[in-house]
């Protein structure tokens, strides 16, 4: 009954999230504009607009400012699934109205380079650093920029905008000097990437005066409202905000509003002809992203102190909220059956974090439904994840990460226990030590026959004894950057193979004969390179994380087998090699490209033949991660069928292909789509094809897929993967 209840749990939690997807979200109204002359208007305004902005976008050199911060949420909706809420939402749920306010002071390094260090709080509660840094994360916004938010949004300024905006008059204000125009935005097409209101344009300057802007992202709508400095020497500098978000899910909603003042105290900018040159000489550190330069917020609740400090007056409800003890108004707990249930389920199915001092520890939670995914030739699969990390002097750091899966169709379970010890974290040196069980696979002894079947068109694998080995391997693996971008990295791996049957003997033709059953060790060294030119990276203290680049990596790997080391048979060598690249191809739209081949060589004894670029995937990847090696159709037996193969995969990537051309309401809900195409070349299997379409959000993707052999349709199947929580 317990199993039952869970299942449940899980599709009633998956019911209420994709429900809250399309429902939220449903306020903004579309306008359309019904004057030509106020339309042509409005797109010269914003021509020039968009060439200021490409000039100055790059024109703020750096800035120090004094920023107060007051917040106040309310919880307007909740059931017994609110518990779940702050898995899903930056927020408190344990008070129905808070309020705080921060005075911090604010660096601007480069774009998207911030030091913030926090001076003070007060409130009835104290937020957390998610809660604030989604503050800072809105209030970074440049509107220069022709994307917003780590790309999260495309933004009505720029040389391309007017592909995906309308835009049209909406008034105009005469001043003394000058004129305003309210230019009204509206997106050709919903799609989460586009927002939707008011730009209020100085016309002698062709500068954004104010903005007030709606969009959504993540679970949250917003509205984002940036009074501009009127100084000259601080045109595009925020002099006030105010800031609207709306939470929703799980049939829950909670509203918070922010307003900021800003006090600069210093603006630095770049001479206008020196710009290109400050562009190509940036450097490839992308250390201190939104960088908190303290861990901890004192708390003063001194009035006199906020008095002479605060720099926007409290109404009569934060004054109330702000005299309450912290934490005093907290919703109570029910002692009812069903409260004690979703207790003790929320232990089951949240992912849970904990940093104690320099440790960190992440589990997804025993019945997570975030951690199952379905593919076409594993049905559902479900694992369990655990990461501990801990800091040590110097930045050096040791990790555990033991993962544990079961796939259902094929019921077989995996299992890795890994662990890092990062002990040259400037210089990204890891050592790296694994236990794991692999794929099912068979030897090359069966190759030769397979050889021969396939050139029968009525081939199946189905039709072949194969006899399969379960894999259980050990690798410890040493990477160490030699230059920024290029990386050496060498192992040892050690396989233990076994029979999967346990039969030793065969009836062939009315006579009873041996089978070979044999277990088979392999011992085998590797050593290979990876080079990424112009590659970005960040420092988290001393420890060097790389992040992008614009330009392809190219790896190899050499791998030699070597017999009678711990009992191993092997003799022969792999050779390896990929290249992969992510190119943008303008606003949002990305091409991926990823090829690999590999072969056996010097095969002197039986052998395995387990590619560790082409090899077989139980478990369906976050959105995020490369689509190398990834075939979603291919069977099983066809990865250890031949000693060589060249794949190849493309993936192009916009938030536009397909589903604009259908209901804005469905549109407006998808982030980003895909499309895929892959490759096959082996000598047993000449040519295998798929052809993919995906759509995904921040709460899944799915995609579809359809395979072909040597041209010939052979069969479909989808991929999905929750993306909440990766």
């Amino acid at each position: 009954m317990h199993l039952y209840r869970y299942i449940y749990l899980f599709l009633f939690l998956a019911g209420n999230i994709v429900w809250s997807t399309y429902s939220y979200g449903k306020g903004f109204a579309y306008r359309v504009c019904d004057d030509p002359v106020k339309e042509q208007m409005a797109d010269s305004i914003m021509y020039l607009v968009g060439l200021n902005a490409e000039m100055h976008k790059n024109a703020l050199s750096n800035y120090e400012a004094e920023v107060y911060i007051k917040g106040h949420s309310e919880i307007l909706k909740s059931n017994a699934l609110m518990r779940y809420v702050p898995k899903l939402f930056p927020i408190d749920n344990k008070n129905k109205e808070t309020f705080f306010e921060l005075l911090a002071n604010t660096r601007f390094v480069s774009p998207n380079h911030f030091y913030h260090k926090f001076n003070a709080i007060n409130g009835n509660n104290i937020p957390s650093n998610k809660q604030i840094s989604e503050v800072l994360k809105f209030l970074s916004l440049n509107v220069n920029f022709e994307t917003a938010y780590d790309e999260l949004i495309i933004t009505p300024v720029g040389t391309h905008a007017s592909k995906y905006y309308t835009y049209w008059v909406d008034g105009i204000e005469e001043t003394d000097t000058s004129r305003i125009f309210k230019i009204c935005v509206m997106p050709k097409q919903w799609s989460q990437k586009l927002i939707c209101g008011y730009l209020y344009i100085r016309d002698n300057l062709n500068s954004i005066e104010k903005l007030d802007i709606n969009g959504r992202v993540s679970f949250a709508e917003f509205n984002l409202i940036i009074d501009f400095n009127k100084l000259y020497q601080h045109l595009c500098l925020p002099n006030t905000a105010s800031l609207n978000l709306r939470y929703k899910a799980l049939g829950n909603s909670i509203e918070c509003n922010y307003k900021i003042n800003y006090d600069f105290k210093s603006v630095s900018w770049t001479e206008i002809e020196n710009i290109a040159d400050v562009e190509s000489e940036r450097t490839l550190d992308l250390s201190n992203y939104y960088h908190f330069e303290a861990d901890t917020i004192p708390v003063v609740k001194d009035t006199l102190y906020w008095s002479a400090n605060r720099k926007s007056k409290l109404t009569v409800e934060e004054s109330i909220l702000l005299a309450l003890p912290l934490n005093e108004k907290k919703i109570t707990a029910d002692s009812t059956a069903i409260q004690k249930y979703l207790k003790l389920t929320e232990t089951l199915t949240n992912s849970m974090r904990f940093d104690i001092h320099s440790t960190r520890m992440k589990y997804s939670g025993i019945l997570n439904p975030f951690m199952f995914g379905y593919t076409k030739l594993d049905g559902i699969s479900f694992r369990q994840q655990l990461r501990v990390s801990k800091r040590l002097k110097d930045d050096r750091q040791i990790r555990f990460r033991p993962e544990i899966g079961f796939v259902f169709k094929r019921k077989e379970f995996f299992y890795k226990l890994a662990g890092d010890w990062v002990y040259a974290p400037e210089k990204t040196g890891t050592l790296s030590l694994t236990f794991a069980n692999g794929n099912q696979n068979y030897s090359s002894e069966i190759t030769n026959q397979i050889k021969e079947l396939v050139k029968d068109s009525a081939f199946s694998f189905d039709n072949l004894n194969l006899k399969y080995y379960r894999d259980y391997y050990a690798d410890l693996r040493n990477k160490i950057e030699l230059l920024n971008g290029l990386q050496l990295h060498s192992g040892l791996t050690f396989h233990h193979r076994t029979p999967v049957t346990n039969e030793k003997k065969l009836l062939n033709e009315g006579e009873i004969i041996d089978v070979i059953y044999d277990n088979y060790n392999d011992f085998v060294p590797y050593i290979g390179l990876s080079y990424t030119p112009y590659q970005y990276y960040r420092m988290d203290g001393r420890l060097k994380e790389y992040v992008q680049s614009c330009l392809p990596t190219i790896s190899v790997e050499y791998a030699r087998g070597i017999r009678g080391v711990l009992g191993s048979l092997s003799d022969y060598e792999r050779i390896e090699a990929d290249i992969q690249q992510v190119i943008n191809m303008g606003l949002l739209k990305r091409f991926n490209y990823y090829v690999s081949a590999g072969f056996f060589t010097r095969q002197r004894s039986v052998y395995f033949a387990d590619f560790r670029y082409f090899t077989r995937h139980h478990f369906p990847d976050s959105w995020n991660d490369r689509i190398g090696g990834v075939f979603q159709l291919l069977p099983g037996e066809w990865y250890n069928a031949s000693n060589s193969y060249v794949q190849a995969h493309v993936m192009y990537e916009s938030p536009f292909i397909l589903m604009h051309l259908l209901k804005k309401e469905a549109s407006k809900h998808i982030f980003t789509e895909r499309l895929y195409l892959s490759q096959l070349f082996t000598p047993y299997l000449p040519s295998y094809t798929e052809v993919g379409y995906g759509i995904g959000n921040h709460l899944f993707n799915i995609a579809v897929f359809a395979g072909f052999e040597k041209g010939e349709y052979q069969r479909a199947g989808f991929r999905f993967a929750f993306e909440l929580f990766q």
